[in-house]
């Protein structure tokens, strides 16, 4: 099953990666991939706040990638996949993936800024005996170079808490996300737990009090960044298979508008 409105080419492409590692919470997250692009059947194509349809929009899914191991091994494999994709989109399966994502895209641009929606900060140096488990993605993406500007972190260890302090974040909506990012590259990663429960049940680790879709949304359509990738990942419809997965596939609809309107 491909997303609704892929086309057989185009530069924006999709790459579905169910890799389920390390788990920290409750699992069934390699099932994301196939309930976001069902419930990408459910939604229009057109986005009226960007006047986009899909439709008309260059993309195309080039289905599922099965990945097994270690999570450090995982790493170096998810960049040998994206690296003759022009505008990687990934649909996850764990965070773990949005490590070896970002770092091809480092070694292609030279520099990175990722906008990282999550409830918890992963900035934790290993966990299971991982350096590269979910729960250590964005200390490894930082270690890789990039400038990391977090949104919605809610939850993490005291030493997590601590080395955050170093770090740009926007909490909630309790205060004016930035939107302006001109034409350096931009890579967004949205973990689902970023969303409040109630919103977005069919997570692996939930976490209360997150942002809404609603704030979401509303600042992906005053955005103006070079966007060059992103992901969704951490639906897990073993927990809930349709509230989740439906707000999932919204935000990859939507952020493929974003990206072929600036295109």
């Amino acid at each position: 099953m491909e997303f609704a409105e892929a086309k057989e080419h185009g530069d924006i492409t999709i790459v579905g990666i169910p890799y389920e590692g390390i788990l920290s919470g409750l699992p069934g997250m390699r099932e994301g991939p196939h309930f976001i692009r069902k419930a990408s059947y459910l939604l229009e194509s057109y986005v009226p706040a960007l006047d986009i349809d899909l439709s008309d929009a260059a993309f195309s899914d080039m289905g599922n990638v099965e990945l097994f191991g270690a999570p450090e091994k995982i790493t170096e494999e998810v960049s040998e996949v994206v690296a003759g994709i022009k505008y990687p989109v990934i649909l996850g399966g764990d965070h773990t993936v949005t490590i070896g994502v970002v770092k091809d895209l480092i070694q292609r641009y030279g520099r990175l800024k990722v906008l990282y929606f999550d409830a918890h900060w992963d900035l934790r140096e290993s966990y299971g005996e991982s350096t590269h488990s979910h729960a250590c993605t964005a200390a490894r993406i930082v270690d890789l170079g990039a400038e990391v500007i977090f949104f919605g972190i809610r939850s993490g260890s005291k030493e997590e808490w601590e080395r955050g302090k170093g770090f740009e974040l926007y909490p909630d909506e309790g205060m004016p996300w930035p939107t302006r990012f001109g034409d350096e590259p931009v890579y967004i990663t949205v973990d689902m737990d970023v969303f409040d429960p109630a919103f977005a049940p069919g997570v692996g680790t939930p976490e209360p009090a997150g942002i809404t879709p609603k704030a979401f949304l509303n600042w992906l359509y005053e955005l103006d960044a070079n966007i060059v990738g992103f992901d969704v990942v951490e639906t897990n419809p073993m927990v809930e298979d349709t509230i989740t997965p439906v707000l999932a596939a919204r935000i990859v609809r939507d952020l493929i508008a974003k990206m072929a309107a600036r295109r």
